[in-house]
C-alpha cells in the first residue's frame, strides 16, 4: 500500500513540475522569447588582423539571425559573426527570431573604420570637401591628431589616409587628393588633377579603393572603403535617377532614431537590403 502512495505521490510531482515549467518564457511554441536574452558583448566592434575575430550572441540561441543592410558576415544558425571579414564603418541591425516563435528581436552593432555621404557637391558653390564619419556616427569626433613632437612629417599623425593597399594600390595614383592626416577628400583638386581626363564628359564614372590606419581600437590595422566619384558640368545634366538614388541614400543615412542618434547603416531604408557600399560622391562643377 505504501508502495502504491509513493508511486502516485511520484506521479502527481511530476505533473506539477511539467505544469510549472510549461509555463517558463522559452520562446520556443509560445511565442513569450524575451529579447533582451538577445545581445552581443558590446555595440561596437573593431576588425583585428591578429585575431581569429569572430564573436557569439552572450547566450546560447537557437533560431535564425538576419542582417541589414548588406556587408555583415553573419552565420544564419548561430548569430556567429565575423568581424574581419564584415564591412567596416557601418551600423548593423541584427534580427533574431527564435524557434518556434514568431517573435522577431534586433540588436544592433556597429563595426568600426570610415564612410563617407552618399552626396552632391556643387564645386561652384563652395562645396569640394568630403570628409569621412567614424564609425558610423555623424557626430563622433574624429580620432586622428597630430603626435606632440618638433617634427612636421606626415609620421607625426594618427591616422594614415590612402596607405597603400595590398597590390601597391594608391588613391593618390588616380588623381583623388586626400588628406593623409584627416581623410577629407578634396574634389576640387581631383578635378585638377585630371582624375576624370583632362576633358572630362557628363556622367563620368571613376571606383577607387581607399586604404587607410585609425589609431583606435583597430590599433592602426590596414582597412579599406570603396568608392564611387561621379562628374557632370551642371546640376541639370545630372540624371533625376541618379539624383534620386543620392537624395534616397542621404535620407537613410541622416534617418534619426527616438534617442536622436544618427544611423549610419540606412536600416531604416525602404529598400534596407541597399547595398550601403560604395558611397556615391557626385561632383557637379556648376550650378547652372
Amino acid at each position: 500500500m505504501k508502495g502504491l502512495f509513493r508511486f502516485l505521490l511520484a506521479i502527481i510531482s511530476i505533473a506539477i513540475l511539467a505544469c510549472e515549467t510549461s509555463l517558463e518564457p522559452t520562446g520556443e511554441g509560445n511565442g513569450a522569447f524575451d529579447c533582451s536574452n538577445f545581445t552581443y558583448s558590446d555595440t561596437i566592434f573593431y576588425i583585428n588582423e591578429n585575431l581569429d575575430n569572430k564573436i557569439i550572441p552572450v547566450k546560447n540561441l537557437k533560431g535564425t539571425f538576419s542582417a541589414v543592410p548588406e556587408g555583415l558576415v553573419i552565420n544564419e544558425s548561430t548569430g556567429e559573426i565575423d568581424i574581419n571579414e564584415s564591412e567596416t564603418g557601418l551600423k548593423y541591425r541584427i534580427s533574431y527570431n527564435p524557434t518556434g516563435s514568431e517573435i522577431s528581436c534586433t540588436y544592433e552593432l556597429t563595426i568600426g573604420g570610415i564612410n563617407y555621404l552618399d552626396k552632391v557637391y556643387i564645386l561652384d558653390q563652395n562645396d569640394f570637401l568630403a570628409a569621412p564619419i567614424f564609425n558610423a556616427d555623424k557626430n563622433a569626433s574624429s580620432p586622428c591628431g597630430k603626435v606632440d613632437d618638433n617634427n612636421n612629417s606626415d609620421d607625426d599623425y594618427t591616422c594614415k589616409f590612402g596607405e597603400y593597399g595590398p597590390d601597391d594600390e594608391d588613391i593618390s595614383d588616380l588623381g583623388i587628393e586626400i588628406d593623409e592626416a584627416t581623410g577629407i577628400i578634396d574634389l576640387q583638386k581631383t578635378l585638377d588633377n585630371d582624375a576624370f581626363g583632362d576633358d572630362p564628359e557628363n556622367g563620368a564614372e571613376l571606383d577607387a579603393s581607399l586604404y587607410y590606419r585609425l589609431q583606435d581600437q583597430s590599433l592602426g590595422v590596414l582597412n579599406a572603403i570603396d568608392l564611387k566619384f561621379f562628374y557632370f558640368e551642371t546640376l541639370a545634366e545630372v540624371p533625376q535617377s541618379l539624383l534620386d538614388e543620392i537624395d534616397r541614400r542621404n535620407k537613410d543615412l541622416l534617418e534619426k532614431r527616438s534617442t536622436g542618434d544618427f544611423s549610419n547603416a540606412r536600416v531604416f531604408a525602404e529598400n534596407p537590403k541597399a547595398k550601403p557600399r560604395p558611397p556615391y560622391l557626385l561632383i557637379v562643377a556648376r550650378l547652372q
